[in-house]
C-alpha cells in the first residue's frame, strides 16, 4: 500500500480505518504492508495501529533511515509509535504523508497469539522478510576510541562494551546512560566527545553531539534549560536542550561537571533514564508533547573518586598485607598474605557490574539519591595517567598544536621532545591540559613561520628548544 492512499483517503476510508481500529481487541495490531518514500532505506516497511486506552497509535515496525524532509515519515522511522489524543489527530497526521510510486499490498493483523481482526479476511499471509541487522563489536570502537584516548585501556573497553549493547538493540526501552568519573585531566571528556564521530562511522548512521556544562545548572530553576520554560516565563521562545533529540533520534548528549549540578537537575533525569520519555513543554512537529530518548546516548562526567582507594604506595607494602607475626628460633618471622588468585573466568561483563556497583555505593555515600544513583547504567572509572601516558600526550598536543598553523607534522625528534617532557611534566602538573601552555610557549613563533612557508604541508620539527626548526618531510 502506498503512503499517498492513507494521506488522500477519502472520508469513507478513513471511517473503515477507525471502524477497524476501534473493533480491534487488547492487545490487537492492525499491519499494513506499504511502500515508503525513496529517500528511506530499507524502501518497504509494516505500519501498524492499535488502540492505547483511548489515544490511536501508529508505528513502522522496523528501524528506518530517512533522509527526507517530511516531518511525519521523520517521526515514523524513528521507531518510536506516534499517539494520538482521537482519530481526528490521527487522521491529521497521515494527511501529511508524501506520495510513493509503488503498487498497494495486502493488510494484515498480527499480535503474540496471530488472530486476526474482525472484517479482515483470514489467510497465510506473510510480513516482508526483513535483513538481519549488523551486529556491531565493542572491539571495534574500542579501537576508533583508543586512537583519541592515552592511557584509559581499561575505561575505553568498558565504554565501548556498554555502548555496543545497546546499539545491537533494534527497540531498546530506555537510552544508554554513563557517568564517567576520575581526576581532572584524564581523557573523560575527550572519550565522550570522540564516541559519536566514531559511531557515526562504524554504524552509518549520522549521531549528534550535544554539550552541556552543568556547572552552569546551580539553580532549581535552571532545569527549565532542558526541558523548557513554562508559558509566561522568560526563555519560553528559546529552545530547550532536550529539543535536540526531535532532529535526531541518535544524539549523544554529554553533561560535563555531574557533581556541580542542582539536585533538582538531577531529578529531571529520572523518568529520562528509566523509561526513554520526557513531555516537552510546547508541540512538536508531529503534534505530540513528548520527547523520545531510546536510541539516545547519555554520558555525564564527574570528578567524583569514586574507585576504590589504593591499598599502598607503589613500591611499599602495608601493614594489612601482614598476615602473622611470631617469634621462633630468636628472631621475628613475619607471613604475608597473598594475592587472590586471579579468576581465569572473570569476563568483562563480570568485571563491569562488580565495578560498577562499587561505584554506585560510593556516588550515593557522595550524597547522591539512591533513585538517581540507580538510573544509570554504568559508571566508567578514569585512572590517574602514568607518564608514559603523559609523554604521549604531550607528543599528540604537539602535533594537534600543529593542525591549528594547517601543518601536519611526521617527524618531531628527541631533542624537541625531551626538553618539553622536562618543562611540562617537572612540576607534577594537575592536568595534563597545562602542557599546551608549555607547548605554545616554546613553539609557537616556529610553527607560526612555518605556516607561511610550508603551508599544508607534511613536516619534520628538530632543531633544540631554544631555536626549533620546521623543516619539509
Amino acid at each position: 500500500m502506498r503512503l499517498i492512499e492513507f494521506a488522500q483517503g477519502s472520508e469513507q476510508n478513513y471511517r473503515h480505518l477507525q471502524r477497524d481500529i476501534d473493533a480491534l481487541p487488547q492487545g490487537k495490531v492492525l499491519l499494513f504492508d506499504c511502500e515508503l518514500p525513496p529517500e528511506s532505506v530499507p524502501s518497504s516497511a509494516t505500519l501498524g495501529f492499535h488502540r492505547i486506552d483511548s489515544c490511536y497509535a501508529i508505528f513502522i515496525d522496523r528501524d528506518v533511515h530517512y533522509s527526507g524532509d517530511n516531518h511525519a515519515v521523520a517521526a515514523l522511522c524513528s521507531g518510536e509509535s506516534q499517539s494520538f489524543s482521537s482519530f481526528s489527530g490521527l487522521k491529521r497526521f497521515l494527511r501529511t504523508l508524501p506520495d510513493t510510486p509503488n503498487e498497494p499490498a495486502l493488510v494484515v493483523v498480527q499480535d503474540e497469539e496471530c488472530d486476526m481482526a474482525p472484517d479482515i479476511a483470514a489467510g497465510a499471509l506473510l510480513l516482508p522478510q526483513q535483513a538481519a541487522p549488523a551486529v556491531v563489536d565493542y572491539r571495534a570502537i574500542q579501537r576508533e576510541i583508543e586512537k583519541h584516548i592515552v592511557g584509559q585501556e581499561k575505561a575505553v573497553e568498558t565504554l565501548a562494551h556498554q555502548v555496543a549493547l545497546h546499539l545491537n538493540k533494534s527497540k531498546p526501552r530506555k537510552p544508554l546512560s554513563l557517568i564517567a568519573y576520575g581526576p581532572p585531566g584524564t581523557g573523560k571528556s575527550e572519550a565522550a566527545k570522540a564516541l559519536p564521530k566514531v559511531l557515526s562511522r562504524l554504524c552509518a548512521k549520522n549521531y549528534a553531539t550535544v554539550w552541556t556544562e552543568l556547572n552552569t545548572f546551580t539553580e532549581a530553576h535552571s532545569v527549565y534549560r532542558l526541558t523548557g520554560s513554562p508559558p509566561g516565563y522568560v526563555g519560553y521562545d528559546d529552545a530547550p536542550i532536550f529539543e535536540a533529540v526531535a532532529d535526531n533520534l541518535r544524539t549523544v548528549f554529554i553533561f560535563d561537571e555531574l557533581d556541580k549540578a542542582h539536585p533538582e537537575v538531577l531529578k529531571t533525569f529520572m523518568s529520562i533514564l528509566d523509561e526513554g520519555r520526557c513531555a516537552s513543554r510546547k508541540a512538536l512537529a508531529d503534534g505530540s508533547r513528548e520527547y523520545h530518548f531510546r536510541h539516545c546516548i547519555f554520558i555525564f562526567t564527574s570528578n567524583f573518586q569514586l574507585g576504590k582507594p589504593s591499598r599502598s604506595r607503589i613500591g611499599f607494602a602495608c601493614t594489612d598485607d601482614i598476615e602473622t607475626i611470631s617469634h621462633e628460633n630468636n628472631a621475628i618471622a613475619v607471613s604475608y598474605r597473598q594475592p587472590p588468585p586471579s579468576d581465569e573466568a572473570d569476563t568483562v561483563t563480570k568485571r563491569i557490574y562488580r565495578d560498577t556497583e562499587a561505584a554506585r555505593r560510593a556516588f550515593v555515600n557522595a550524597g547522591v539519591l539512591k533513585e538517581i544513583a540507580s538510573r544509570f547504567n554504568c559508571f566508567v572509572e578514569f585512572q590517574p595517567l602514568s607518564d608514559e601516558a603523559k609523554v604521549r600526550i604531550l607528543a599528540k598536543q604537539v602535533v594537534e598544536t600543529g593542525f591549528e598553523y594547517n601543518l601536519k607534522l611526521a617527524h618531531i625528534d628527541a631533542s624537541i621532545l625531551q626538553p618539553l617532557i622536562q618543562a611540562s611534566m617537572s612540576e607534577n602538573a594537575l592536568t595534563v591540559r597545562s602542557f599546551k601552555s608549555v607547548i605554545e610557549g616554546y613553539l609557537s613563533a616556529a610553527f607560526a613561520d612555518a605556516a607561511v612557508r610550508l603551508d599544508g604541508q607534511t613536516v619534520r620539527l628538530s632543531g633544540t628548544i631554544e631555536n626549533p626548526e620546521i623543516t619539509p618531510a
